[in-house]
């Protein structure tokens, strides 16, 4: 089965698609850094997504236009993060599940590459499920099933090609994972470029508005320096297999 993209079928194509699985790529818009592009996110989520297709081919997945503009207030302070506030996410997403639903379809997976605008994607899930389960109570209600990339990585793979040099998951924003994805996923779009300081203050608490020493000059949280498209690859391979899982196991 070739590839199958939302936004480039036709009607009567997707008419003829309502059994299978569409895909939603979700990420932001949000500074990465002087190396990698404002929409990594977007296009790493994107990424796994074609992969998955690929590795499937004998599943009727549907790639969804992705879910690009998000909440990232975080990153509010570096020039290129456009942010929707939360409540303006949720209310989005329950309005796109709420009409794909409509139309038939009843199975989504989000494939997710951005933390913060967690809660209000599966929150605007909730809503457009119950509202489901209102217009159709004797039908199936939908399923959606949100995967994020990162836990699909297993620890001793982590060990394996960064060692000493893994700053941990909280300060991998535009650092070691990222950048090799972004080398293996599209090379064409990653920097030569300096990176600069990457130091900032870590607390166990949040202050609003975020203070200055809570971010580092240069947009990176850790150094992505070790970083490579062969790590990239491995990575990704996790991922891919960890969503074949999850497809196998909640669509079957």
């Amino acid at each position: 089965m070739p590839q199958l993209s939302w936004e480039y079928l036709t009607w009567p194509e997707i008419a003829g698609l309502r059994d299978g699985i569409l895909v939603f790529a979700s990420g932001s818009i949000e500074q990465h850094g002087p190396r990698l592009p404002v929409a990594t996110d977007t296009l790493t989520s994107q990424g796994f997504v074609g992969l998955l297709q690929a590795s499937m081919p004998q599943r009727k997945l549907i790639a969804a236009p992705p879910i690009t503009y998000t909440y990232a207030k975080l990153n509010s302070a570096y020039p290129g993060t456009i942010n929707l506030n939360g409540a303006t996410l949720l209310g989005m997403t329950r309005d796109i599940l709420a009409d794909v639903f409509r139309q038939g379809f009843r199975n989504v997976l989000f494939v997710n590459g951005h933390m913060e605008s967690v809660a209000f994607i599966m929150e605007g899930a909730e809503l457009a499920l119950d509202e489901c389960r209102r217009e159709h109570p004797d039908g199936s209600p939908g399923k959606v099933v949100f995967a994020n990339w990162w836990e699909f990585v297993p620890d001793r793979l982590i060990d394996e090609v960064f060692g000493s040099k893994w700053p941990g998951w909280e300060a991998e924003h535009a650092a070691l994972t990222e950048t090799s994805l972004m080398l293996y996923l599209r090379p064409e779009l990653v920097r030569e470029a300096p990176v600069g300081p990457s130091d900032y203050d870590r607390f166990p608490y949040r202050v609003l508005p975020w203070p200055e020493r809570s971010r580092p000059a240069s947009g990176c949280y850790a150094d992505p320096a070790g970083a490579s498209a062969e790590i990239g690859r491995r990575l990704a391979e996790a991922v891919v297999a960890g969503l074949r899982r999850v497809v196998e196991t909640e669509f079957s």
